[in-house]
């Protein structure tokens, strides 16, 4: 048995005390980012939480409940017909201008309303958002799978209508395609406008007045094909003109304009990668700003 040197030990005794005496400085930095792709994945019993909750809310105290899944496109599609064919007597190809117009709204009324409900999906849960860890994205996904309903029940509708007009064809297929494409799309949107809501109120505000220009600017009630110039331009640049043209080829043959489902494809890519860093960037102060 070896005794330790005295010495030795008074060391060890005063580096202690000087350790109890001044202890350890810790630094701790915020983090720049923490979204990711777990937050989805780990959370799938807290979305589908969140789904019911937010369908209830939607339709609870309402006389007419879901039946406003029909009325609120069949309202658009009957204005659209006095307007733009009793009137200004659109040439739609040879398609009947009510199938026409009711394709384009199957994808125009998710947009609309998911994007709506969406931009408050933070918003609306500010005791979440303040007092718990739940992943903010979380909140904006299930506002968005709320709002399937949507697109759903009028995309059926344009489906069947389509097929007793005799219009089925083998690009039907495709047509889930088309629909993922516009819920990413969508996605993308709605998680931008939803994180910059957070710090500025005026989004959700305006956003239902973009909305209702933005019918006008996305071939549903005419034909791409029709304009030309700038205003043909600035229709391309929509990236909703290259979903709706593709969700008509699946439904009713109709060829698709390339470069506007090359724009926006390219777009729907961007928003995508913009919405990722935008709502990975705000998030960590979320709860500050809100």
């Amino acid at each position: 048995m070896t005794a330790t040197p005295l010495h030795r030990t008074h060391a060890r005794s005063d580096d202690l005390a000087a350790w109890r005496a001044v202890p350890p400085e810790v630094n701790i930095r915020p983090v720049r980012r923490r979204i990711a792709v777990r937050d989805v994945t780990a959370n799938l019993g807290l979305i589908r939480v969140l789904v019911a909750r937010d369908l209830k809310v939607k339709y609870k105290q309402s006389v007419l409940g879901p039946i406003w899944l029909f009325f609120q496109p069949f309202a658009l599609l009957v204005a659209f017909v006095i307007g733009f064919h009793s009137v200004a007597n659109v040439d739609t190809g040879g398609v009947s201008y009510a199938l026409f117009a009711l394709t384009g709204l199957s994808m125009w009324s998710y947009f609309s309303s998911a994007s709506a409900a969406g931009a408050l999906s933070l918003l609306g849960n500010t005791n979440l958002v303040r007092f718990t860890s739940c992943p903010r994205l979380v909140l904006t996904l299930a506002n968005l799978l709320a709002s399937l309903p949507a697109l759903l029940v009028p995309a059926a509708a344009a489906v069947v209508a389509a097929l007793m007009d005799g219009y089925g064809s083998a690009n039907l297929i495709l047509a889930p395609l088309a629909a993922i494409w516009l819920v990413l799309l969508t996605a993308a949107f709605t998680a931008i406008t939803a994180s910059l809501a957070v710090k500025w109120h005026d989004i959700p505000a305006a956003l239902p007045f973009l909305l209702q220009v933005g019918v006008f600017l996305a071939p549903i009630a005419y034909p791409a094909e029709n304009l030309s110039g700038v205003t043909r331009v600035l229709l391309t640049l929509n990236p909703l003109t290259g979903v709706i043209e593709a969700w008509r080829w699946c439904v009713l043959a109709v060829p698709p304009d390339g470069l506007a489902l090359a724009v926006s494809l390219t777009l729907t890519a961007l928003l995508a990668m913009g919405a990722w860093l935008i709502f990975g960037r705000l998030e960590v102060t979320m709860a500050d700003d809100i």
